[in-house]
Order: structure tokens, then C-alpha cells, then sequence
């Protein structure tokens, strides 16, 4: 597809508002000199800007940056220089390196000059070999969207054009450029993907290009269809009492198990956030083999909880509570729930375990308090003659870990009266004997 300033115009402001400021990344390479020559046509001055990294990585990259200073001199384009070293991380490759600080530099100078988007110059090409590699990864269908041509501020109008098309065009408007001698590197995965991989495919089917980008457009347009699902789904899921999300092992059924994982990026407010492979990789071992009461910390704020046939996402950190109880009246708790207690003549007995009523006499002129349950209280659950832990009494009912530490006890000196929510003590309980009673109703509001 032949490249020209109307053709890339259309495309460019497809992409964005025309009267926005861009900041292209110039290296000085073929791609990026060809992108800077056809801006220079379609954006008016004072909206166009370049920046180039000098990563000091070859012996060729003094001498790049004078050729981009000279190109942008000779323009009028205002050029913002950076410098960098080499600096040593685990596991970062010298490619990995560049191309992290090139974004840091490049997300610092917009925020710093108040730009509005980032171009750069991959094309066509760069688009095949990014899937190429994904595929050799092993990559799922998100792997084979390749580059997107807008991504949040980084926009790519040259995406849809392939190789020959920017070489074409340089020779017709005779753009001089400079060449990466560390393009030769085979040992670069990028590079032998680019010289030994595709140029034998494009032998074999001049097309490919053009294949592998209807490719991407196909996959990018599935993605986008099963994420607005996934993002229907996790809208529709409920919160429990506690304001915790809950998902069952049925619901999950219709997912694969990579759609497990967006569908927990969705609800954690992740969707656009990348994360690396052992991340990914350790959800999806916890998802298919974690037992029941084990969790996950998905990052600072989120847990997820396997609960039986469930999932449990958990965002609050759980607030203990010690209140004194000092007459009749409302209780707000400082978790987000409140305390009842009522004095009544006449009792009104439901299945609500919220709502308890108690012989008043027998807490009448004590020391009340709720407060959280802590391992090792033990109380008369209603019904029965000794003692039980209110560990195992949790436990017995099947309660999740996330509930268990919401859990409160209602006291009268130091003696549990009431497993909020759950059970009261016998010691408490209404007899024939009752001469005045108390409703306790306890109300989970907890607010996220």
C-alpha cells in the first residue's frame, strides 16, 4: 500500500484529534525519519515535537544523535535530548533495558511538556515478528494481537503499512537515515526472527504480511468481544454481607482458564495493568490446585480465598473492633456495621440470625462490649450443655476465612453472650421464666 501524506493523514487522525500535541520517538532510523517527514506535512507547528534517546549502547550512538539534531534543526521541530547508562538488572537484556527507559523517557516528557501522545514508527512488519514470537512463546489469543495501533498515549499510525511501503517512500522523497548496526545481531531474538524467519516466509508467500496483519486485526476484534463479556460478568457479580465478591465454581464453568484470569483482572481493576508471566502463571496454579481456606494475595489490596465450591475476592482490610456497650440504643461499629439493642416486652421470633432475643435480667448492670472474636474464646452455643471453641463453631458452619475475621462476639464481663450473626448462648436464652427481654439485631454494612 503505497504511502501518502492524504493516506497517512486519514489514518493518523482516525487515530486522534488533530489539534493535539505529539511527541514523536526519533532514532534516527529509516522509520522513524520517514513517521517525522510525514507529520512535518500534516501537523502544524507548535503541535509537532521529537525526542530521541541516546542509550549509549554501540559506538555508532554519539554520532545518531547529531544526525537527529541535525534533522530536526534543518525541520524547525523542537527536540528534546536524553542520555542514558547502561544499567545492570536481573534478567534485562540490553533490549529489555533500552526499551524500558525509551518509555520512562517518553511517558516523564509528556507529563513534564504536557504533550498528549507518543508516536513511534512500528509498522507492518514489526507487527508479524511481535506475533511470530508470541506464538513461539506459546502465546493465547492475546498473543496474537501483536502491536495495537493506539495504547493509551502511545499511538502508532505507520502500524498498517508495511516495510516496502516506508522504504518506497523514502527513496521517492529522498530521506537520508542511519543504520543500527545492532540490528544484525542474530542473537537478538527480534533479529532472527526479522532475517532468518520472515524473509524465508515472504519467499514462500509474498503476502504473509498482509496475512499475519489480518491476523491480528481478527484476534484484536475477538479480544475486544470476550473482554466486554468478561466485563458484563464481573459487573453481575454479587457481594456478599461483608461486601466481598463471590464467584461459583459453576459460574467459572464458561471460562477457560485464561479467562479466569482477565475476569479477576476486571474485578481487581487491573484489566489494562500488564502483568509479568510468573504472576499469571502463579494465579493460574493457585486457581487449579489451591484447597479450601487457602488464599492469595493478588496485590496490595486484593485476596483471593478458595471457599469449597466458590471464590472469594476480598478488597477491605479487616478493622477489629472493641466497643462498650453502655445503654439502649444504636452501636456503629468502626468496621462498617452496627449494634441494636432494644428493650422489649412482647418477643418477635424469626429466622433471622441477625435478630436475637435475650433474657435481659441475666446481662442486666453488666460490663457489655462487642468486640472481634480472638482464637481461644470459647462459649454455651444455644442448645447445648458444655462449652465450644468459636473457632471450631466456625468452622462446624462452614464459615470462610475472609467472614472469620469480620466476625464479632457480643460480651457481658468478658463472657460471650452472642456470636453476632450467628448463635447467642444458652446462659442467655428466653425461658419461662423471662420476666424482660432484649432484641439484639445486628445489621453487615460493611461499606467499600
Amino acid at each position: 500500500m503505497k504511502i501518502t501524506t492524504r493516506s497517512f493523514a486519514k489514518t493518523l487522525f482516525s487515530l486522534i484529534n488533530e489539534n493535539k500535541k505529539v511527541l514523536i520517538g526519533l532514532s534516527g532510523g529509516m522509520d522513524s525519519v520517514v513517521l517525522l517527514d510525514l507529520c512535518e506535512k500534516i501537523i502544524p507547528s507548535g503541535k509537532l515535537f521529537a525526542i530521541h534517546i541516546n542509550h549509549g549502547l554501540t559506538k555508532e550512538s554519539d554520532n545518531h544523535e547529531k544526525f537527529v539534531y541535525k534533522i530536526c534543526t534543518d525541520k524547525n521541530i523542537p527536540l528534546i535530548l536524553k542520555a542514558e547508562k547502561r544499567t545492570i538488572k536481573r534478567n534485562e537484556s540490553d533490549e529489555m533495558w533500552a526499551r524500558r527507559i525509551r518509555y520512562n523517557h517518553y511517558f516523564q516528557t509528556l507529563i513534564e511538556k504536557n504533550y498528549d501522545y507518543v508516536l513511534t514508527a512500528h509498522h507492518a512488519n514489526d507487527n508479524c515478528e511481535t506475533i511470530i514470537m508470541n506464538l513461539d512463546n506459546g502465546c493465547s489469543i492475546n498473543g496474537l494481537k501483536g502491536i495495537p495501533s493506539i495504547n493509551g498515549k502511545i499511538v502508532r499510525p505507520l502500524i498498517g503499512y508495511n516495510k516496502i511501503d516506508i522504504i518506497n517512500y523514502a527513496q521517492s522523497n529522498k530521506i537520508n537515515y542511519v543504520d543500527d548496526v545492532s540490528n544484525n545481531d542474530l542473537s537478538i531474538k527480534r533479529n532472527y526472527v526479522r532475517k532468518k524467519v520472515l524473509t524465508k516466509l515472504q519467499k514462500i508467500d509474498k503476502d504473509v504480511i498482509n496475512k499475519f496483519s489480518n491476523i491480528s486485526k481478527k484476534a484484536t476484534q475477538s479480544v475486544s468481544k470476550l473482554n466486554l463479556i468478561i466485563k458484563s460478568f464481573a459487573q453481575s457479580i454479587p457481594k456478599n454481607s461483608l461486601g466481598f465478591f463471590e464467584i461459583k465454581d459453576e459460574e467459572l464453568n464458561y471460562f477457560t482458564n485464561y479467562h479466569k484470569l482477565i475476569l479477576i483482572k476486571e474485578i481487581i481493576g487491573e484489566t489494562n495493568l500488564p502483568w509479568r508471566s510468573h504472576k499469571y502463571n502463579l494465579l493460574k496454579d493457585y486457581i487449579s490446585k489451591s484447597k479450601t481456606g487457602s488464599s492469595l494475595r493478588l496485590n496490595k489490596s486484593w485476596l483471593i480465598l478458595r471457599d469449597r465450591k466458590k471464590w472469594i475476592l476480598n478488597q477491605n482490610k479487616i478493622r477489629k473492633t472493641n466497643t462498650t456497650i453502655d445503654n439502649f440504643g444504636k452501636y456503629r461499629l468502626n468496621n462498617g456495621s452496627s449494634l441494636l439493642l432494644s428493650k422489649i416486652d412482647k418477643p418477635t421470633f424469626t429466622k433471622d440470625k441477625n435478630i436475637e432475643v435475650i433474657d435481659y435480667e441475666k446481662v442486666k448492670n453488666k460490663n457489655l462490649k462487642v468486640r472481634s472474636w480472638v482464637y481461644g474464646d470459647s462459649f454455651q452455643p444455644l442448645g447445648m450443655h458444655g462449652k465450644k471453641k468459636v473457632s471450631d463453631f466456625l468452622i462446624d458452619n462452614k464459615i470462610d476465612c475472609f467472614e472469620k475475621q469480620s466476625q464479632l462476639v457480643l460480651t457481658a464481663n468478658d463472657d460471650i453472650i452472642w456470636l453476632c450473626g450467628q448463635r447467642i448462648s444458652d446462659k442467655v436464652k428466653v425461658t419461662k421464666n423471662t420476666s424482660t427481654m432484649m432484641e439484639l439485631s445486628y445489621e453487615k454494612n460493611v461499606q467499600l
